[in-house]
């Protein structure tokens, strides 16, 4: 694990190293999608083994950091986690999208979710659920594995080496996840179909910044006696034009 911290041009001000370096070795366990051992944090942040346990045990005693007894490697902890996701919620990004996400929602009648990649993983950014009674709830905060969700496919975020079957209809193969992709990149948005819950159907299309780049994604999902083949595509291109019109958006600032 090679870890790479932004430069900057002032110094840390007098009296802050240990502040510092406990943000570095936040930002490394952060950066691991598998988590970190303590020899790894001390190489890569060239601490002694002794100063990374005594910072990773204060970063753990305020539930920043988690330490897995089974595996001895540190990952993001429940306080890390909440933190990062209340500032995601007063991003631009959330306030540019939460319109399209109530007209999604209104002209679907299922959930509409607007999701970014954090960590290799997709992160619900915001949802807004529709008028349909029964179907997924808001759970803000959450983040699943790209290979299983629409969104992850529509960004087509770079796959991690282990991919877990969570359903018997998730794609974990290479040349499947393949031949997904391509589909696609045909159709214009992802479908993601009982692969992370059984019976549970999404479709998601890309959302880009002003350089070109793929930041963020949005969904509709609902269960699949709603979401049938025929009404795939209707959903589809709904999907579309909102992903558009919020890279129009953010293009625009």
């Amino acid at each position: 694990m090679t870890v790479t911290h932004e430069s900057h041009h002032t110094d840390a001000p007098k009296g802050t190293q240990a502040i510092i370096r406990a943000i570095h070795l936040l930002k490394a366990v952060a950066a691991a999608e598998q988590g970190s051992s303590l020899t790894e944090l001390a190489t890569d942040l060239k601490l002694s083994p002794s100063t990374t346990h005594r910072i990773l045990s204060a970063l753990e005693s305020e539930g920043l950091v988690s330490h897995h007894a089974s595996s001895h490697r540190y990952t993001l902890g429940s306080a890390a986690l909440t933190i990062g996701a209340h500032a995601l919620q007063k991003s631009d990004i959330r306030a540019l999208a939460r319109p399209l996400l109530l007209h999604l929602a209104s002209e679907s009648g299922e959930t509409a979710s607007l999701e970014i990649p954090v960590e290799g993983l997709m992160l619900i950014l915001d949802e807004v659920t529709g008028s349909q009674i029964v179907g997924a709830r808001v759970e803000v905060g959450t983040r699943w594995p790209v290979f299983a969700t629409s969104t992850g496919k529509a960004l087509e975020v770079r796959l991690c080496h282990t991919r877990k079957r969570f359903t018997p209809e998730t794609l974990v193969g290479k040349e499947e996840l393949h031949a997904d992709i391509l589909a696609t990149r045909e159709r214009g948005y992802a479908i993601a179909s009982g692969e992370l819950e059984p019976g549970y159907v999404a479709v998601g299309a890309a959302v880009t910044d002003r350089m070109g780049l793929v930041v963020a994604a949005l969904s509709i999902g609902g269960p699949v006696e709603r979401l049938s083949p025929d009404t795939l595509g209707r959903l589809g291109d709904l999907v579309v034009n909102s992903a558009s019109e919020l890279s129009n958006l953010l293009a625009a600032r």
